[in-house]
């Protein structure tokens, strides 16, 4: 993959994280991406940070 594909998938985890969709803030999504992420972080056995979450979302969890 490419720096700019990381960039943007790195992008895409935020603004999921955040709940931010075209029509504005979506609490609801939030809310659920949030739950679906750190349920499989949880499976992992590490714990259910924020930072995890990315490095699960970007595919870093699952290499180490």
């Amino acid at each position: 993959m490419t720096e700019d594909s990381f960039d943007t998938k790195r992008e895409q985890f935020n603004n999921l994280w955040d709940g931010i969709t075209p029509k504005g803030v979506n609490r609801t999504k939030l809310l659920k991406f949030r739950q679906y992420i750190k349920e499989h972080v949880r499976q992992t056995g590490r714990a259910m940070t924020r930072d995890n979450c990315e490095k699960y979302w970007m595919g870093e969890l699952q290499k180490e």
